[in-house]
């Protein structure tokens, strides 16, 4: 907590010299610089007295127009300050926090006069996730002469601001020849028709093998029977963690890395698949269907650090050998041509590995994106998948073409 009492030495300093020399000169010639001598003894006191009434009359009041934003969302603040002083005060001095630590924090000064109340307004954009921090950081009333300030015990409001959940209309199923289509992330998910569960309400990219004609004469709504599957299914997701190469872009690409992460632990979750993700060297799981862990999850994401120096490559062949992950469905996103990932894709077999890879160029050079583009052409006849988009809302479109195109 900041002491309330702000003391400037320098200025304070120089006039507790000048009065010790004024002292002297009256003790030894007395008469008129002696009184000089009193009232400068007597000026200080009556600059702090007014600022302690100013200090002890101030009121403020702050307001937050968005309790929960989101990102790309904005909170408007506004701060009143009233003077209920019968005098005029000093010097005020508010300090406000802007959002994010990197924004650091912005000052104004004000005067008020008797009974005057004087507002303030800002707006504090959220266009990332993180933590951002609004309101006020410090409220100081100073005396006359700026010597001392007295702080008032003020608040300020922490927002916290995670990815969007961008829903996929389709996984990955879609791109590239219809070899690619048949052999889509889907190892491991076929249901086992000898093992029926139940059934519930028609989905648009529900097998119509399964829709149960007779429930559907008798409720007049198609109605699918479900399956469990012989084998746990699984997905598992890799983000790549290393700094971002791009400095300028650095919070653009690892938003949209993140977005493509959450938007496809969704997809899977919501479909009952288990997805293992590794996030730089830490392993998360959500069951199928565990709306509770995919929650968690989302909120963990806001302190996910790029900061790793491992490829995701690497980081899933070691836990693979290690029996942590299962063969078949894995899913890359990086920010970069990365070897060990391209190599992995390359190598998909479609049946014991299925690779796929979703490249963010946002941080690419030109000579990186057509390079990254001509192997995406490469792969067209292959099981593995290479995407490159800019954004989680350019991958959303791009599922969505494909998929139409070879619905």
């Amino acid at each position: 907590m900041r002491f309330p009492i702000v003391i400037r030495p320098a200025r304070t300093g120089l006039y507790a010299f000048a009065l010790a020399i004024a002292y002297v000169a009256g003790a030894y010639l007395g008469g008129p610089l002696l009184t000089i001598w009193y009232a400068m003894l007597a000026l200080p006191l009556l600059s702090m007295t007014q600022a302690i009434i100013t200090t002890a009359a101030l009121r403020y009041h702050q307001e937050f127009s968005n309790d929960h934003p989101a990102k790309g969302e904005a909170v408007g603040y506004t701060l009143s300050i009233t003077n209920e002083c019968p005098v005029p005060s000093a010097r005020i001095t508010a300090s406000f926090h802007m959002g994010r630590v990197e924004y650091g924090t912005s000052t104004s000064l004000l005067q008020l006069r008797a009974h005057e109340t004087s507002t303030i307004e800002h707006t504090v954009r959220c266009p990332y996730r993180g933590v951002y921090t609004v309101g006020l950081s410090r409220l100081t009333v100073w005396d006359i002469f700026g010597w001392i300030g007295f702080g008032l015990p003020v608040f300020s409001r922490t927002f916290y601001v995670y990815p969007r959940i961008l829903h996929l209309p389709h996984a990955f199923a879609g791109f590239g020849t219809e070899h690619a289509v048949a052999q889509a992330l889907t190892a491991g998910v076929e249901p086992d028709v000898t093992l029926y569960r139940g059934l519930r309400r028609y989905r648009p990219d529900d097998d119509v093998r399964h829709i149960s004609w007779r429930k559907l004469a008798l409720l007049g709504e198609p109605v699918v029977r479900e399956y469990d599957t012989a084998a746990e299914p699984a997905v598992t997701i890799c983000l790549d963690t290393r700094a971002v190469v791009s400095r300028e872009r650095t919070l653009d690409v690892e938003d949209g890395a993140i977005e493509m992460v959450v938007a496809l632990a969704k997809h899977y979750a919501d479909r009952e698949v288990p997805v293992t993700m590794a996030i730089g060297l830490d392993v998360v799981r959500i069951a199928g269907g565990d709306a509770n862990a995919f929650a968690r999850f989302h909120s963990s994401t806001i302190m996910i650090f790029f900061r790793s120096r491992v490829s995701p490559a690497i980081v899933y062949e070691t836990h693979r050998h290690d029996g942590r992950f299962s063969d078949g469905t894995v899913i890359f996103v990086t920010d970069r041509l990365d070897a060990e990932v391209i190599d992995l894709v390359e190598t998909s077999d479609g049946r014991s590995l299925q690779a796929a890879a979703i490249i963010n160029t946002v941080g690419l050079n030109d000579g990186e994106r057509r390079r990254a583009a001509a192997i995406q052409r490469s792969l067209r006849d292959s099981a593995g998948t290479i995407v490159t988009v800019e954004s989680a809302d350019e991958l959303v479109q791009e599922l969505a073409q494909t998929h139409g195109a070879h619905a």
